[in-house]
Parts: structure tokens; C-alpha cells; sequence
């Protein structure tokens, strides 16, 4: 039996048009909270456009400023804005409804061809931000939503589009703001990432904390789980009823997460839209779709129930095969199986596949007008645009990227059985390939392919395209096995690596020390003339103390400015003193100064007979300067040897060039391509030391296989002698690539 939740009267319930006082508690702790975010975010923004600036282009870097000098002028108003749009999300809610229920929108796909060229991929942008803040807090917000309606005594229905502490809303309200920003679209969605990565990450802390003030003000405080919606209202029309796509059924095999259910499939087929036009007319389905997708086969697209060919009506319809999409996953089987035959250095040269597609087809049903469903034919033309990001991606070695090449067709039924592939960050195919190509980027050339890590790739591989017929669980294991594999090998590396990190850390902080020590017994003693012993006792007795603390405490500590002043005392006691007060000063400070260095050089275990020979004749120096006799001297000539002189040269880089800054700040875990001889070779940052002064390269092994300064690989890299991989999830970089390249082709149409 379920639990029935009694009504109880709550202090501060609305009165008609006014906000209850638990939610105005609400309202006020979730503006404190955002607002506090969004500024840390902006304190931080400076920061991050400047690091994006430096990898830029002269003509590119202007509008990365120009976002910079932006963002800082219109902060306030920005900050403003958004706090005044959150405040009129509540104040909404607080209004009377106009109608007893609140309609739920939908999003109008057709409207978004009408809209400004850039406006599509901000809005892809903001509700993929919105739809992983709210995959972590969902149960929380339909607890609000529950304590929310209490609070108007059930008369006001609460839901994702209008409750104010929705990540909609909250991505809404920030976005509102930001389009009073003059902004390109490049720095607009740099800075929406920034929002996401800082504001939105605590979506579920502010809704935890909205919970808690209503459960403070005693709001339904032991409920835990809000209650079940029915699925319809008793009376309403049957799901069975309902509309469910254009055929009027429900949607089989193919059809499983089509347009209709998955936003961003609907949205890339908004941008596909103009690339057909581009080639037969507004809206019109041509064979090929996308630029960059020729196909010469002769093929149609259906639309509405009439086949498309050229963007024009195929005059004889009868003589058109439809391809369903189990038939087309049927076909795409059979030409996996063809895939599966073939060697690794077959196939390369290949017709593409929709001509492979339309040979098989004829085949099968002889040769006529095969035509493809609208939803199919665009995921076709998407997975080939993705896999010619991929195979064009410069951070996999070319026999990485052969490998991966291999699994366009089985990704391809993945997308045409289930459309979120597109939006769901966590599908079980998407991070498989995400998870190979990581892998693959760390694969040297000069391993060969007999390395264990390319072999896993391969069998990973070969295994998908041997055995995946539409059960995607297949990937989640192959993840799951290749994780375990690489975490394993990762583990291995991590602890070769940090021996060669401490190694090298220890030897150039040594080298630190000692540089250190000898220009501060060369800055005093260095061209003077002074006596022997004092010479061999800085210089082989305290040396020695001054070189251990820095070590041991750094050139910042108290006990290491106490021995520095001991080297200046012991200097100005062996000069020769004319004055009485002088004299009578070093009377007083000998004893003093003897038993200071003796401590020391006992602390340090330094040779107990040699420090009471060195000690003696030191006493025995500042005896005779006080007598006023004289002692041998001998001139004192610098430790650390000049800098030899250098001819002129003009610098292949100057010092303050971006890549310089750029490399020295280079995080550990950075990986590279060196060539070697024309061959390449792959190293990974093991160790950045003192900002750039020595970078310690190791191999995927962890042993050291190169070493740079900050400017030597600066100039590498600007020469292309060294280039920097780029480790990213490998799909979600080649999403954003298709995205940009299809909104720009789109924009060249416009314009």
C-alpha cells in the first residue's frame, strides 16, 4: 500500500499571486549560491581565453581579446542580468497560471531554420548543458517539484519547463545575459563550457540546498522519493493511440530512436537540410546529403512516402526499391561480413559506401531505384563526415586510424538502431572508440605493430567487426576488458615514470642548490683578497652547510638567511680593521663566530680534525688583525665560470613568443610527436620543471627518452619538428568538427 502524504498547513502559504515564504527562502539562497559561481567562473574566464589566445592565429588571437575586454566591461551587468532573470523565474511561478495546467512545450525543430547561423549551435550547446546537469540531480528535482506544488496547495502544476531551479532554466537565464555581449560564436561557446564546467557542475548541490530550506520550514520533511506520475489520466486516449510517428505505428528495429525522440539527431538533420538543398533544392533529399559525402550510386531518399532523387520526385515510382531499416541493417551485415574477409592493407582504395550499398542492393533485388528512408540516409551521411574527421585526425598514427577506419560500418548500425549515439555522452560505442583512440595516441610508430598495445586495438577491433550484430553489450564488455588492459599497463608506466620524475626532480633541484650557494659565496669573496683558510673554510667547510639547507629548508627559510649572514660576517672579520670600534667589534665577535661555524659543521658530520685545523687558524687570523699585524692573503677568483661570449645571433624565437609561455606551462601527461629522423616518435611530459627549465620526456613505457627546455621546444614545435596530441574524446572532437563545418557551409549559403 502506498503512502499517503496528509496535507498539513505550512506557514507561508501563498497567498493568490504571491510567493510562499519557504520558496522566497528558496529564491534567495539559490541567488546567493549561483551568483557566487558565476563569479568565480568570470574571476577565472581572463585566464582561460588567454591560454586559448596563445594557441591562435595574429588575426584569430584579436577575438579572444576582444571577448577578454568584453567580459570584464559588461561583468557587472552580466552578473546583474542573470540574477534578475533567476529572480523573474520564481516570480513566474508565483503568478497565477492562465490556463489549470501548464502546457509542456516542445521544441520546435522547424523554427530553428529561420533562426541567426550561430544561434543553432549555442542551442545544441546549452541543452546538451542542461541534459548532464539534470542526468545528476533527477531525483532530487522531482522531490522539489513535489514540495513546490505543496507549497500552492497542488493547484499549480511544477515541471522541467517551469520550475525555476531547473538546469534549463538556470542555462536559460545565463544565456540571456550573454547574448547582450557582442560575442562571436567561437568565444560565445568557450565561455558557455566555462559556465557548464564551473556553475552547472553544482547543479545538484543548489537543488540539495533548496530541498533543505524546505525541509527547514517543515515542507514534506520526511519525504524521500517524490511520487509516481501515472502515464495518462484515466480517460485520456491509450498510448497505443497516440501519435507515434508519421506511419502511425510504433517505431520497429530501425526506427528505435529516431528524430522524433532524440533532439540532437533533429538538430544535425536541421543543418543537413541546407546541404541538401545545396545540391537538389530546399529541403529535397539528394543521394550523397552532405558535401564531403559523394557518392555516385543511385540512390533515393523517401520523404513523406514519395521517393527523392536529385532533389526532384523520382517520375517513375513504381520502379523504386524503399529500404526499410531493418533492411538496411540487413545489407550493412553482409557488407560487415565482406569487411570481415578483407586483410589489413585491403579495402584502402575502395568505392565508398553507399556505392557498396547500391552494388549489393542490386544484387539482391535487382538492379532499380533503391530508396533509403530520410532519418537513415542522414545517419549515413553524419558517421562518414565523423570518420573523415577521424582519419584526417593528426594526433593517431595512420595504422591507428586504419584500424579504427574499420569500424564505420559497424558504428553505423549502431546510430541507425539507436539516434541518442549522437547525444549520449556515456553510450557504450562512443566511449569504446573514445577509449581506443585515447590508447592509440599513445602508441609509438617505432614499437611496430608486434606491441602488445597495438594488438589489444587490433583484437578490439576485429572482434567488433567479427561478432557485432546489434546487441550492444558487446561494446560494454570490450570496454570494460580494454580498460582493465590499459589501466594495468598505465599502472606499470606510472611507477617507472615516477622514479625517472624524482630522479630528475632531485638532480635539478640539486644542481638549483649549488648554483645558488656558489653565487652567494662568489657575490662575496670574488675578487677580494683574503686570507687562505677563510677560502678553504667557505668554500669547502660552509659551502657544504649552506648547500644542505637549501635543500633541506629552501632559500626562503630563516635558518638559511642566518648562514648567509654568517658568510658575511666571516669576510668582514678578515679585513684588515684600522679603526678601534672596529677592532674592538671583532674582539667580541670572534668567539662568537667560531662557535657558530663549529655547530654548524658538526650538524652537517664534516671532518672533525679538519674543522679544529681550519678553526684554529681562523682564531689565529683574527689574533693577529687585532694585534694590528698583517696576513697573507691570496685573491679570490669566482667559482662559477662566466658565461662565455656568445656570438650574434638572431633568436630563433624571442623570449616572451606565446609558445614559449605555452610550453612552460605544459601539465605533466602532455603527450608529443617528435620526428625522428622522419620517423615519428611519441613521448609523453613526465616532469615540468621550474616552469620550462627542464622537461623530462618519458616513453609509454615510463623511461626517459628526451629532455627540452621550455624555448627548445617552443622553437620544435614552431619549426614542426615536434607537434602537441591532442588527447580529447576522439568522437565528441569530431561531433564538434561536423557541427562547425556544416553551420559554416550553411552560413556560405545564407550569405
Amino acid at each position: 500500500m502506498s503512502k499517503v502524504t496528509q496535507l498539513k498547513p505550512v506557514s507561508g502559504k501563498a497567498a493568490p499571486g504571491s510567493m510562499p515564504r519557504p520558496l522566497e527562502k528558496v529564491c534567495a539562497r539559490y541567488l546567493s549560491l549561483s551568483a557566487a559561481y558565476l563569479g568565480d567562473m568570470l574571476d577565472g574566464a581572463d585566464d582561460k581565453l588567454f591560454d586559448l589566445a596563445e594557441k591562435e592565429t595574429d588575426s584569430e588571437r584579436e577575438r579572444y581579446f576582444e571577448a577578454m575586454r568584453e567580459l570584464r566591461i559588461q561583468r557587472a551587468g552580466l552578473v546583474g542580468s542573470f540574477k534578475q532573470a533567476i529572480n523573474h523565474q520564481f516570480l513566474t511561478l508565483a503568478r497565477p497560471p492562465e490556463t489549470e495546467t501548464l502546457e509542456k512545450t516542445s521544441v520546435d525543430l522547424d523554427s530553428l531554420t529561420l533562426v541567426n547561423e550561430d544561434e543553432l549551435e549555442t542551442s545544441v550547446a546549452l541543452d546538451n548543458m542542461a541534459r548532464r546537469a539534470r542526468n545528476g540531480c533527477n531525483e532530487q528535482l522531482k522531490v522539489l517539484c513535489h514540495r513546490i506544488e505543496y507549497l500552492f496547495e497542488s493547484k499549480r502544476e511544477v515541471n522541467e519547463h517551469n520550475n525555476p531551479l531547473e538546469p534549463r532554466q538556470l542555462v536559460a537565464c545565463f544565456s540571456e545575459g550573454l547574448e547582450k555581449l557582442s560575442l562571436d560564436i567561437k568565444a560565445r561557446l568557450i565561455i558557455l563550457k566555462l559556465f557548464e564546467r564551473e556553475v552547472m557542475a553544482e547543479t545538484g548541490y543548489l537543488v540539495s540546498e533548496a530541498n533543505k530550506v524546505l525541509i527547514d520550514a517543515g515542507v514534506l520533511p520526511e519525504m524521500k522519493s517524490a511520487p509516481i506520475a501515472p502515464a495518462r489520466k484515466p480517460g485520456s486516449r491509450s498510448l497505443a493511440s497516440q501519435g507515434q510517428g508519421s506511419d502511425g505505428g510504433i517505431p520497429m528495429s530501425g526506427n528505435v530512436g529516431g528524430p522524433s525522440n532524440d533532439q540532437m539527431f533533429g538538430l544535425l538533420q536541421e543543418l543537413l537540410v541546407t546541404m541538401r538543398g545545396m545540391q537538389g533544392g530546399p529541403g529535397n533529399g539528394g543521394a550523397g546529403g552532405a558535401p564531403g559525402v559523394a557518392s555516385e550510386a543511385a540512390m533515393a531518399v523517401m520523404q513523406n512516402g514519395v521517393p527523392y532523387m536529385n532533389g526532384a520526385p523520382v517520375a517513375n515510382a513504381a520502379s523504386v526499391h524503399q529500404v526499410s531499416s531493418d533492411d538496411l541493417l540487413g545489407v550493412l551485415n553482409r557488407l560487415q561480413r565482406v569487411e570481415r574477409s578483407l586483410g589489413e592493407d585491403e579495402g584502402e582504395d575502395r568505392a565508398d559506401l553507399k556505392t557498396d550499398l547500391s552494388e549489393l542492393l542490386d544484387n539482391e533485388h535487382g538492379e532499380a531505384i533503391h530508396a533509403l528512408d530520410q532519418a537513415d540516409d542522414d545517419v549515413i551521411n553524419l558517421v562518414a563526415l565523423l570518420f573523415d574527421f577521424i582519419l584526417d585526425d593528426e594526433g593517431l598514427p595512420s595504422e591507428i586510424k586504419a584500424l579504427i577506419g574499420r569500424l564505420q560500418i559497424p558504428l553505423l548500425k549502431v546510430a541507425i538502431i539507436d539516434k541518442t549515439f549522437f547525444s549520449n555522452d556515456n553510450h557504450e560505442a562512443r566511449l569504446l572508440l573514445n577509449m581506443l583512440a585515447r590508447a592509440g595516441s599513445q602508441w609509438d610508430p617505432q614499437q611496430g605493430i608486434q606491441d602488445d598495445l597495438y594488438q589489444r586495438i587490433n583484437q578490439a577491433v576485429h572482434r567488433i567487426i567479427d561478432d557485432y550484430e546489434d546487441d550492444a553489450s558487446l561494446f560494454s564488455s570490450l570496454l570494460q576488458e580494454f580498460q582493465q588492459f590499459f589501466d594495468n599497463q598505465k599502472s606499470r608506466s606510472d611507477r617507472v615514470e615516477q622514479r625517472v620524475r624524482e630522479a630528475e626532480e632531485g638532480k635539478a633541484r640539486a644542481e638549483q642548490a649549488r648554483s645558488e650557494v656558489v653565487a652567494v659565496l662568489d657575490k662575496r669573496m670574488a675578487g677580494r683578497q683574503l686570507p687562505d683558510v677563510v677560502v678553504r673554510l667557505l668554500r669547502q667547510g660552509w659551502q657544504q652547510v649552506l648547500y644542505l639547507t637549501w635543500l633541506r629548508e629552501g632559500d626562503d627559510s630563516g635558518l638559511w638567511q642566518q648562514q648567509v649572514k654568517v658568510v658575511d660576517a666571516v669576510v668582514w672579520s678578515v679585513l684588515e680593521h684600522r679603526e678601534q670600534a672596529a677592532l674592538e667589534k671583532l674582539k667580541d665577535l670572534s668567539p662568537k663566530l667560531l662557535k657558530t661555524l663549529h655547530s654548524g659543521l658538526s650538524q652537517i658530520n664534516y671532518d672533525a680534525v679538519e674543522t679544529k685545523q681550519l678553526l684554529v687558524k681562523f682564531r689565529d687570523v683574527h689574533q693577529q688583525l687585532l694585534k694590528g699585524l698583517q696576513t697573507e692573503r691570496v685573491a679570490v677568483e669566482p667559482e662559477q665560470p662566466a658565461e662565455p661570449a656568445q656570438p650574434e645571433t638572431v633568436p630563433e624565437l624571442p623570449e616572451n613568443h606565446f609558445l614559449v609561455k605555452k610550453c612552460s606551462q605544459l601539465p605533466p601527461g602532455q603527450w608529443i610527436e617528435i620526428q625522428d629522423d622522419g620517423e615519428p616518435r611519441r613521448a609523453k611530459l613526465a616532469a615540468n620543471i621550474r616552469a620550462g627549465v627542464k622537461m623530462v620526456f618519458t616513453n609509454r613505457r615510463g623511461i626517459k627518452v628526451q629532455e627540452f627546455s621550455a624555448y627548445t621546444l617552443a622553437v620544435a614545435l614552431h619549426n614542426g619538428t615536434v607537434k602537441l596530441i591532442e588527447e580529447g574524446a576522439l568522437f565528441d572532437r569530431a561531433l564538434e568538427a561536423v557541427i562547425g563545418d556544416l553551420r559554416r557551409m550553411q552560413g556560405n549559403v545564407q550569405h
